[in-house]
Parts: structure tokens; C-alpha cells; sequence
């Protein structure tokens, strides 16, 4: 087994497209947004006769100058299945007194990671996420998939005056993102800086990027911003006016950014955190899109 410490960028995205799903956090430009943002970043990649088996992302960060913590968000990801690749690439996490690593990475939960994943101890329990699988189906079946009060509410979308946009670079892409931006600070929700979604909007290639927006009249009432990872994208950030979640651009703009996506070749798009607890509203309209919910297993130390 080979074991590529910073592979070069071909290298990374060949093994992208080739695991089941590839995560947002696992993505080259979104270490890059990272590094801008000051924080060291280590790619590992284990490979056997030129095949990866399995790749992780982390993010550290530096305390005091003498101690570290490294996160890997949704990785080790497996591209084989197997677990002497998540081995591999785990024998090559930083290591010392004052360095601590927390994985967690892109599997189910289950009973076989209730108590240990590969030797490590569970701290935390997954979180759960939406996944819409845009593979194999046409439109009518993603329809199809949605709860009746959802596509009647996309259905009332279309019938009324709203008007759609799409955008890969520009303007709204900065509409999408301030609006975000103030929405996170008036709610106070945990989330993406807007520095960070801006730099990570503006490393991708303009194909990689979707800025899908509705409008009333001569105001935008409604964005949001996809962003590709691999063959996979996720729906990153989104808002909403007062006179858009009246008039349902919400389910609007999602169906026709997920109708884009698919027809650019994405296979699927990660909608985001289910939170019942905390935010009861957003998970029922992610799941009432037609996601399936995913349980991560946790985080491990």
C-alpha cells in the first residue's frame, strides 16, 4: 500500500470521482479557502497498483504556537470499501504530545461504530445530512420523490410571477452571500463566514459553481449557491426575503438549481444538516425536497 502525503491536484480529483459520494469538506478548493484563511492543511491519500483506496482532508490549528488540533471533516473517505486503505492513510496523521486529531469520516452509523471506528474512541455522535440523488432519474421522478405539501408549494412557485436566474460567476453570487451573511448574524446560527463562502465562490471554476436567484417585479427575493465537489455538489448557502418565503422561492430556487445541477452531469447534492431539535423548519424542507437522510457515525479522537 502506497501512501501519497500532498498528492497534486489531478491526483485528489481522480480519487473524487471515484468514491461513492466525495463531501464538500473533503474538497480541494474548499483546503485552499482554508489556507487563506490561515489554517495548515494535510492531504493523505493511500493507493495500491496506481488505484486510491482511500483520501482525507484535515484542517489544523495552531494554539499558542506549541499545540495542535487537526479536523477532518467527513473523511477518511473509503473509495474501496475495504479498511486497509483508512489504515493507511491513518498511520500518517500528525502525532506528538500536544497534537490531538478528530475524524469524522464519510460513513454511516451503525453498531459497528457505536463504541470504537478503527481503534478510536467515539467523542461525539453524528450529525445527520440530506443527500437528493439526481442519478438515474428524470424529472418527473424527482417530482415524484417530493412530499405532496412540497410540490404543491413549487407548484403555486411556478403558476405565480416569480421569475428564476442562473448564474455560475457575478452578482448574485454577492447578493446570495450578503444576504446569507446577515441572516447568520441576525439568527446567530453556527455557519460558513462570509469570507469563507466568498473565497471558496471565487477559487472554483466558473462551471463549478451555480447561483440560481428568484424575483419579484424588479426585487430578488430569494438565492442560493451551489457549489461542486467532485461529481457531487452541495446546496451551500441560501436566504430568503419576507415577500419570497411568502410566495414559496425557496422550493422554487432549489428545484431549479437541482434541475441545472442534473443536467450538468452532478450526481448527487448534499442539501445540508438535518436539525429537527434546532431548526424543525429547514429539515422539513430538505427532506420534503426528496432527500434521503444520511446519519454520519460520529467523531472520534
Amino acid at each position: 500500500m502506497e501512501i501519497v502525503v500532498e498528492p497534486d491536484r489531478r491526483t485528489w480529483e481522480d480519487a473524487a470521482a471515484a468514491a461513492p459520494f466525495w463531501p464538500l469538506q473533503q474538497d480541494w478548493d474548499y483546503g485552499l479557502a482554508a489556507r487563506w484563511q490561515g489554517s495548515p492543511v494535510l492531504r493523505l491519500l493511500a493507493r495500491e497498483d496506481g488505484r486510491a483506496g482511500a483520501a482525507m482532508q484535515l484542517v489544523g490549528r495552531r494554539w499558542f504556537g506549541i499545540a495542535e488540533t487537526w479536523l477532518a471533516l467527513r473523511g477518511p473517505v473509503s473509495l474501496d470499501g475495504g479498511g486497509a486503505a483508512i489504515d493507511a492513510v491513518l498511520s500518517k496523521l500528525p502525532r506528538g504530545l500536544l497534537r490531538a486529531c478528530l475524524l469524522a469520516p464519510e460513513c454511516a452509523a451503525g453498531p459497528a461504530n457505536e463504541a470504537s471506528w478503527h481503534g478510536r474512541r467515539r467523542i461525539y455522535t453524528g450529525h445527520s445530512c440530506a443527500l437528493v440523488d439526481l442519478a438515474g432519474a428524470d424529472e418527473a421522478a424527482l417530482r415524484a420523490r417530493m412530499k405532496q405539501k412540497w410540490r404543491n408549494r413549487l407548484a403555486a412557485a411556478e403558476r405565480g410571477p416569480l421569475r428564476t436566474e442562473t448564474a455560475a460567476q457575478g452578482k448574485w453570487i454577492d447578493w446570495i452571500v450578503d444576504r446569507y451573511e446577515a441572516v447568520r448574524r441576525e439568527k446567530g446560527f453556527e455557519g460558513p463566514s462570509r469570507a469563507f463562502v466568498a473565497r471558496l465562490a471565487g477559487l472554483k471554476a466558473p462551471r463549478q459553481t451555480l447561483a440560481v436567484v428568484a424575483h419579484s417585479g424588479r426585487e430578488t427575493v430569494a438565492g442560493a449557491l451551489f457549489v461542486r465537489h467532485g461529481p457531487d455538489a452541495s446546496y451551500y448557502v441560501a436566504a430568503s426575503s419576507p415577500e419570497g418565503r411568502r410566495a414559496n422561492a425557496a422550493n422554487l430556487v432549489l428545484w431549479r438549481g437541482l434541475v441545472a445541477l442534473k443536467a450538468a452531469g452532478v450526481r448527487r447534492v448534499d442539501l445540508g444538516t438535518i436539525d429537527t431539535d434546532r431548526s424543525p423548519g429547514l429539515a422539513r424542507f430538505k427532506l420534503g425536497a426528496g432527500a434521503e437522510p444520511l446519519t454520519l457515525a460520529g467523531t472520534y479522537l
